[in-house]
């Protein structure tokens, strides 16, 4: 039998250091897009190489400034913006400063997020040498009229071609968005558009309602279109449970469903109040019981970090009442709902207690039930959930 030579201090030293490390996501906002969507609030500006190639410099800084925290990364998810529009030295250089900063857990989720249109093989093949084992499609529809609306840049005929080459080339983990409620879309349209969807075999499916945010150009031109009614909509919305449920898709949150296994990892650390780092103009943090959020404004992001400025637009932090609210908040969005016995063992919170009257009002209504302790939504409230969630902030 081979004798153990190691050092017992030496071990022991190790296992006090692997206890320090902190598990943690890691955000990186890509605000870069050929041309902004009708619907579209998030920051984003026109793609220019020449900008993109400072930002990409400036990024790789503000990631570094973590690199002595012991901060072992779970999950990397690229959002935007528009992310699959930066070319392979971009992006190398990213992941180089990722690598450089971070440790990387062995079971790291890593997503970019894609738009059909900006998809080739090249890209896709180094996404894979990249580490990229995760895809996040924008489709929205496969009806070219609703897409026109919605100002994407793709048609419906790019998207198979699309899909088939990052399985092919990257990844099969692939999860397709699409949305609802969009102006002069229908219940059969919708369905149709699910109908394609699954014939792909994504891996997961995210699907949200439309929302009109003030400052858009599909806001501005409301009256122009009609808009599918709050009925039909709620209509549309459980059609869309059923058939995903048939073909094989569970849901898990809201607006979310895969397949087994499948689930996203980054977003499912979100909803359960897990740390995360956001870098990058309008990225959003939260670690160390502090919410920071960075400014939106690239070429004021790069100024800053080229002339050591800090790039934060604000830093709040929040007491353990409002973390246990949000915790409460987003876990409702997930199906499985918010466990009872551990935010009263490790937070000191009694869910049922503090929330006695709201929890008594909804179930009456037969919207919120606790099974298998968790507090957690109807199948009947998920269309209501707005409502409901805000009763606990």
């Amino acid at each position: 039998m081979e004798q153990n030579t190691q050092d017992p201090e030496i071990t022991v030293s190790y296992q006090k250091l692997a206890r320090k490390v902190k598990e943690i996501s890691l955000y990186i906002h890509i605000p870069f897009c050929t041309r902004k969507c009708n619907y579209c609030n998030f920051y984003s500006i026109t793609y220019d190489a020449k900008l993109a190639e400072n930002y990409i410099r400036s990024l790789t800084k503000e990631i570094s400034q973590y690199k002595n925290k012991n901060y072992a990364l779970t999950s990397i998810y690229i959002g935007g913006g528009t992310p699959s529009l930066l070319s392979f030295p971009l992006l190398f250089s990213l992941f180089s400063g990722i690598n450089d900063t971070f440790s990387i857990s062995p079971n790291i989720e890593v997503t970019i997020e894609a738009n059909p249109a900006s998809i080739t093989k090249d890209a896709s093949r180094y996404w894979n040498i990249l580490g990229i084992n995760r895809v996040s499609m924008g489709v929205q529809s496969f009806n070219d009229n609703e897409l026109k609306i919605l100002g994407r840049i793709h048609s419906e005929k790019d998207i198979q071609p699309a899909f088939e080459i990052v399985r092919d080339h990257c990844t099969e983990n692939i999860s397709l968005d699409l949305m609802y409620g969009i102006p002069v879309q229908t219940h059969g349209t919708l369905m149709k558009s699910l109908q394609r969807a699954i014939e792909l075999e994504p891996k997961h499916i995210s699907s949200y309602c439309l929302s009109l945010e003030k400052g858009t150009p599909l806001f501005d031109a409301r009256a122009h279109y009609t808009f599918p009614s709050e009925d039909i909509q709620k209509e549309m919305y459980y059609s869309m449970l059923s058939f995903l449920e048939d073909n094989c898709f569970h849901q898990y949150e809201i607006s979310n469903f895969s397949n087994k296994g499948y689930e996203s990892q980054h977003n499912i650390s979100y909803w359960k109040g897990k740390e995360y780092i956001g870098c990058g103009a309008a990225a959003h943090s939260f670690y160390d019981m502090t919410r920071k959020e960075n400014i939106s404004d690239v070429q004021r992001y790069i100024n800053n970090m080229q002339n050591e400025q800090s790039v934060c637009k604000s830093s709040k932090l929040i007491s353990k009442r409002e973390y246990i609210s949000d915790m409460i908040f987003l876990g409702l969005r997930m199906t499985k709902g918010v466990p009872l016995s551990y935010l009263k063992k490790e937070l000191g919170f009694d869910v049922i207690i503090e929330y006695s009257d709201i929890i008594d009002k909804y179930s009456k209504l037969g919207y919120l039930t606790v099974e298998n302790d968790h507090l957690k939504l109807t199948k009947k409230a998920l269309f209501v959930s707005d409502e409901i969630l805000s009763e606990f902030v």
